[in-house]
């Protein structure tokens, strides 16, 4: 990468000031870590510091390139380049914007031998119940009081923004303006060989997704994107109503037509069956509930003068369970095209940003239900405000 030359002059080269996140997650799925990402790349870009970029890492202690989920066999890290493209992989930010691109770890590693070290923990004790956004202003007055060129958030010292404040859409609510303002999100793009995968099944997603589209953002008019979590992902609601857990970061604003709305009772690791009835129903629905609300949904799109006529289905669901919902969705209206995430069919190059593509396809959809909990739905619907999706069309279950 150009950028990765130390005798470019400043305010790049080895006279940049650069931010490293040694700190970031590791071990976690592709959402969560897309929302750390994200957020760490606007940390950086607010301190008015270039960001050191870093691969979608499960597994930083591997000593080769895979590592094991269960019993399958993943790869321990994958290139950020293979699932992104734009700012924070690098790429250029958008026109105006006179900031450095990002940089690689190792050319960090270079000009920086020795960077000032910064433990988050510390940095955040002040600050357990804060807001977004006055941690994100914490940060960053900290930052600009270094004037050392190089600095590196400490390994294993904690997150700036971690999972008690992405698991709760009201503390991350006033984050939300500069956010949809970051160049982080206003030059998102995927990686090409996310956008392939889009693009070799278009004739089964929708006809109008173009093949040398290279941001691939226009809106999929009468696409209807499902997402739909199943596996072990009941457990996971089943603990949710436990703590009367709120939706996922991005997926609360007041514009949006869900809110949550669980039954009194239950909480501080219990529930009852009433609060536990509602969870369920909205974040692992059977296929009866599924049909409701396409039905019911297609309906208010009707009323609206538009109208909805292809589905897709994110989902892990297993191939049984998909064919008879595809049958009762059928069985109760007419649709052009029902895919799935499990009709897509992926070289082993692919195969492994399959998430990435589904969120593409879920952020130019028409209309998108998610599940209020899920980090995907979560980013699958900040995408969609930083891309001018009218707000009514985010839905939950």
């Amino acid at each position: 990468m150009p950028q990765n030359n130390a005798d470019l002059p400043a305010p790049q080269g080895k006279e940049g000031r650069y931010l490293r996140f040694k700190n970031h997650l590791t071990t976690v799925g592709w959402g969560n870590s897309m929302q750390e990402m994200i957020t760490n790349h606007h940390t950086a870009y607010r301190a008015n510091r270039i960001f050191v970029m870093y691969n979608y890492t499960w597994d930083k202690h591997a000593e080769g390139d895979y590592s094991q989920f269960g019993e399958n066999k993943i790869p321990a890290r994958v290139p950020i380049s293979a699932l992104v493209a734009g700012p924070l992989a690098g790429g250029e930010y958008p026109v105006g914007d006179w900031r450095p691109p990002a940089v690689t770890t190792e050319f960090f590693e270079l000009v920086c031998p020795y960077p000032t070290i910064v433990h988050v923990g510390d940095t955040k004790a002040a600050f357990s119940e804060a807001t977004a956004a006055t941690i994100f202003d914490a940060f960053v007055a900290k930052l600009n009081m270094i004037d050392d060129n190089c600095v590196e958030l400490q390994e294993n010292s904690g997150e700036v923004l971690d999972f008690w404040i992405f698991g709760s859409g009201a503390r991350m609510a006033d984050a939300w303006p500069q956010l949809l303002n970051s160049p982080v999100l206003t030059g998102w793009e995927w990686s090409p060989l996310v956008t392939s995968i889009v693009t070799e099944h278009r004739a089964l997603i929708h006809p109008t997704i173009k093949l040398h589209e290279a941001r691939q953002r226009a809106e999929l008019k009468g696409l209807l994107a499902l997402h739909l979590r199943r596996g072990d992902f009941k457990n996971h609601c089943e603990n949710l109503a436990n703590w009367r857990s709120e939706y996922n970061a991005f997926n609360v604003r007041p514009d949006f037509p869900d809110q949550v709305q669980a039954p009194p009772g239950g909480g501080g690791g219990t529930h009852t069956d009433e609060t536990l009835g509602w969870y369920v129903d909205h974040c692992f629905p059977d296929i009866p509930r599924i049909v409701k609300r396409v039905k019911e949904l297609r309906a208010e799109v009707k009323g609206q003068g538009r109208s909805l006529d292809r589905i897709y289905i994110l989902t892990n669901g297993d191939r049984e369970w998909i064919k008879k919902l595809k049958e009762e969705l059928r069985d109760a209206g007419e649709w052009k095209s029902i895919a799935t995430s499990r009709d897509l069919e992926t070289d082993w190059e692919q195969e492994f940003v399959k998430q990435a593509a589904d969120m593409l396809i879920a952020t130019r959809a028409e209309v998108f239900v998610g599940n209020g909990w899920s980090s995907l739905s979560s980013n699958v619907n900040l995408l969609r405000m930083a891309q001018k999706h009218d707000p009514e069309t985010s839905h939950f279950w």
